[in-house]
Parts: structure tokens; sequence; C-alpha cells
């Protein structure tokens, strides 16, 4: 694959040009990660300041109490948004609920190794683990190409 890049300093905005002999995995890929660029969110910091969130960047979202956070590498954001919405939201953009509280990324998942009570445990980018509840491996699974949901 053949990449190029050109300024051209009269453009009201950023255009992307994609030229293939055929639309296949690899054009589909590219193509998925040029759409993903400019998704964000509104996060909320401790201090109240409020900051963009780039949807990719985000390992997990978990509820807590009344509240959403997006956890990334490195911070938490507090999300004005129901779980359940952002669910609706991202299941096109590789999020999966994994519990009644957690939706992860699936590109945020380094390794997956069995937990006890037909469990998952995940090994996130950031080297934190959390668990899949046994009422959330088949979709877990399904996300991943192991399986069919049901």
């Amino acid at each position: 694959m053949k990449i190029f890049v050109k300024d051209k300093m009269n453009l009201s905005e950023t255009e992307v040009e994609i030229r293939c002999k055929e639309r296949d995995t690899e054009v589909e890929a590219v193509l998925e990660a040029v759409r993903g660029v400019g998704d964000t969110l509104i996060g909320e910091k401790e201090n109240g300041d409020k900051e963009p969130v780039r949807i990719s960047g985000v390992l997990y979202f978990e509820a807590v109490d009344r509240y959403v956070f997006a956890y990334t590498k490195s911070d938490y954001y507090r999300i004005r948004r129901p779980l359940y919405e952002l669910e609706d939201d991202l299941t096109q953009k590789h999020f999966v609920r994994i519990s009644k509280s957690v939706i992860v990324n699936l590109k945020a998942v380094k390794s997956v190794a069995p937990e006890d009570a037909r469990r998952l445990k995940l090994l996130l980018r950031n080297g934190e683990w959390i668990v899949v509840s046994r009422n959330y491996v088949r979709d877990f699974k399904a996300g991943i190409g192991m399986k069919e949901a049901k």
C-alpha cells in the first residue's frame, strides 16, 4: 500500500481520497481508521475542566454509582451520558459490554485469560486487568469473532 499526503492551503476542511483496485479488508480497515479519528466525547476532569476525549483512546467506560467514567491509558474523565446510550453508539467502534457496569474497547485488550466461575479476565494496554462477567462472555466472544451472539 502506498500513502501520499499533499498539503493544500485553500481547502476549507481535510479531504481523504482512497484509490484501490478492489475494496478488500485492508481498504476497509483504513476507512474505519480514518472515520474514527474525529470521534470524541466531552469529558470532565476531577477539577471540573472539560476536555474532548478521543473515543479510540478510551480503554473502557465504567458506571460507578450514578456516574459514567471513561478510562484512558493515563487518565479518567466523567462522561455525562448513560452507559446504555454509549453502548448503542459504540458497538460499531469495537466496544462491547462485558458486565452490567463496563463497556470495553476491544482494541485495548492485550490478552484474555480464563477466570473462575466461567468468567474471563482481560489485560488492557495500560496493564490493568478487568473481568468479563459470565453473563457477558458470549457477547465478548462474539465481539472478537470467536462465537456467534444469540
